[in-house]
């Protein structure tokens, strides 16, 4: 469907659509504890938008196997899209197969995987208005411990040593708060319990958290110089719940209190440091894992950024730093290191 109809059909649903109602709630403290062989170094490959099934898929794929040969890998992530043009409905579903477990499988890693707008497909591919999708990708995760996602809104703590936590992740479901057409589930629509309830979860989550890194995993970028751009800006759209608004709050939580937000939706490679907007807080776009169209179109300073040109990010947490590789990948499938940064953290 082309974009230039979503302000249309959006007022026209919502117009129709139910009011939001009932009390605002609070979410299950989903938790998946992860242990890793050296307790003081951890080594995350991120990718994110990758589920197209085609020869970008596969390309990418195999050369996140070569880089983790070469450098390690303990830990994947999966930033949502993890199926286009529309998520399977059902855990038993082939695609599981095709679009991860033939494909992923042989880096022998479990990822963090978060839904994405594509996966949580309604009325046409990408319009992010069916939770059931992200219920399948959840349940699919009972039957391969490869896929790890034991709730569409969870924590997974990385243990370092006897009662040590050396990073942890927060994955948060932003489609619903950022479709495209309102969600067919009117208590999860931006401003109603579900919304308030995740960030509370999350501002929650992150405030008790002892874990020397945190990172936040949400597949809607906060800032992005890509054809999206920024939460609560999202395609120049007009309505509240189409352009990020939610998304922008959700995020605004974590700010100054997680280290790092990583996303995708944006098919590009990005970093920035900290912002006037969310200080404190680094984030990336790692969004080119299958799908690599739109260029440039923001001004925002960006500490790296690649677009037109597939590729992952490679993450090497220590107590004391942690560094963001990204790697673009060639026509021939050569990985090449792009660009490092390294974040380091204050105190002992």
């Amino acid at each position: 469907m082309s974009r230039r109809f979503l302000p249309l059909l959006g007022l026209l649903l919502t117009a129709c659509a139910p009011a939001i109602s009932g009390p605002v709630g609070s979410l299950p403290d989903v938790t998946a504890t992860l242990g890793i062989p050296d307790p003081e170094r951890l080594r995350v490959v991120v990718m994110g938008d990758q589920g197209t099934g085609d020869g970008v898929q596969r390309r990418v794929a195999a050369a996140m196997q070569k880089v983790c040969a070469q450098r390690g890998c303990d830990l994947g992530v999966g930033l949502g899209d993890n199926f286009y043009p529309a998520g399977p409905r059902e855990a038993s579903s082939p695609l599981f197969k095709t679009r991860f477990a033939d494909i992923y499988g042989p880096l022998n890693i479990p990822f963090l995987m978060v839904p994405g707008n594509h996966d949580e497909s309604g009325l046409f591919g990408g319009d992010g208005t069916n939770a059931r999708g992200a219920e399948a990708e959840v349940a699919y995760g009972k039957l391969n411990p490869q896929w790890v996602m034991p709730g569409r809104t969870y924590r997974a703590p990385v243990r370092a040593g006897p009662g040590g936590t050396l990073a942890e992740f927060f994955a948060v479901d932003t489609s619903p708060l950022a479709a495209y057409l309102p969600v067919r589930r009117a208590s999860e629509r931006p401003g109603g319990p579900w919304d308030a309830a995740q960030r509370e979860w999350l501002a929650g989550s992150l405030q008790r958290s002892s874990a020397r890194w945190k990172l936040v995993l949400g597949h809607h970028p906060l800032f992005s110089n890509g054809k999206h751009g920024d939460a609560g800006h999202y395609d120049g759209l007009p309505f509240a719940f189409q352009r990020g608004d939610a998304v922008r709050d959700l995020y605004g939580r974590a700010c100054g209190g997680a280290d790092m937000l990583l996303s995708g939706h944006v098919h590009a490679l990005e970093v920035f440091e900290p912002q006037p907007e969310c200080p404190g807080t680094w984030t990336a776009v790692s969004g080119a894992a299958g799908k690599t169209e739109g260029g440039k179109v923001g001004t925002r300073k960006a500490a790296a950024e690649f677009f037109g040109q597939p590729g992952f990010m490679w993450l090497d947490v220590t107590p004391q730093t942690l560094t963001i590789n990204t790697y673009t990948v060639a026509p021939d499938g050569v990985p090449t290191l792009a660009a490092t940064q390294e974040i380091r953290k204050g105190g002992n």
